[in-house]
């Protein structure tokens, strides 16, 4: 029984339109993200430009609105800067320079820079998954329970623009990872199997059409030359030519010698 002493405990209520906590995620969906992106990419392409410009200027309001859309292109990677000097990214840029054909594996590289949404599809890649089983995924990565639907949605929404995802019913059908078409390098070292300056001056080894010469350790001789053309390894050819032989005859073997590069 309360005494005339003692008072409830107080209730602290968090002020309107603060962030309820837990894991951020990109309150925009990848379309509407590139959208904007395209209006920061001409905006900022002489300079950076201050937070009081960029709000109103790309993202349609200088409140928390703007700010919010700001946060979602910066986890998308296609915005940089601080509120003095945003800029758009060069992904951002390469983007917007890129024909339609050539977009998906930038635009597949902007979905996964959200650390949120890679964390989902690493997840879910190559799965099919129901709406309900992503934001039960968003939850076990501690976004706050009030936002993980909202969050499921964006995920969702996101995957098909960046073509990772395709609906299939009341679930989404999730690429692999592997099938994701990203630029190549240059030059893969490992998959070459040695360094960049061994593959470039290590020819490719021809397939020999009969046994190798060697000698009794293993060791695979040089062909010799002695000023002739050599002879190739691996190849061994008995041909006695008559000079009283039909011209055709005589003919198709020196074809045979030109062939096997004996002359």
């Amino acid at each position: 029984m309360m005494t005339e002493t003692e008072k409830p405990k107080a209730t602290k209520t968090p002020p309107q339109g603060r962030r309820k906590g837990g894991t951020i995620f990109p309150k925009l969906n990848l379309k509407q993200a590139l959208e904007y992106s395209t209006k920061l990419v001409s905006k900022t392409h002489t300079g950076p430009l201050p937070e009081t410009t960029i709000l109103p200027g790309v993202f349609g309001n200088s409140g928390s609105d703007g700010k919010i859309r700001a946060s979602a292109l910066k986890q998308f990677g296609l915005l940089e800067g601080n509120v003095e000097a945003y800029k758009a990214t060069q992904l951002a840029k390469d983007i917007d320079a890129s024909p339609e054909e050539d977009k998906s594996p930038l635009v597949q590289r902007a979905f996964l820079t959200s650390k949120l949404f890679k964390g989902i599809f690493e997840t879910f890649k190559g799965d099919t998954v129901t709406k309900s089983k992503i934001e039960q995924r968003a939850k076990g990565l501690d976004v706050h329970p009030e936002s993980a639907a909202n969050c499921a949605q964006l995920f969702i929404d996101s995957t098909i623009t960046a073509r990772l995802g395709a609906v299939n019913g009341d679930s989404i059908s999730l690429s692999k990872l592997a099938n994701i078409a990203v630029p190549e390098p240059e030059l893969d070292t490992e998959a070459n199997g040695g360094t960049e300056e061994q593959v470039k001056k290590e020819p490719a080894n021809e397939q020999s059409t009969g046994e190798e010469n060697s000698d009794p350790e293993g060791h695979h001789a040089k062909p010799e030359t002695s000023g002739k053309r050599a002879i190739k390894p691996g190849v061994n050819l008995n041909l006695t030519v008559d000079p009283s032989s039909d011209p055709d005859k005589l003919e198709k073997q020196l074809k045979l010698l030109r062939q096997f590069g004996m002359i």
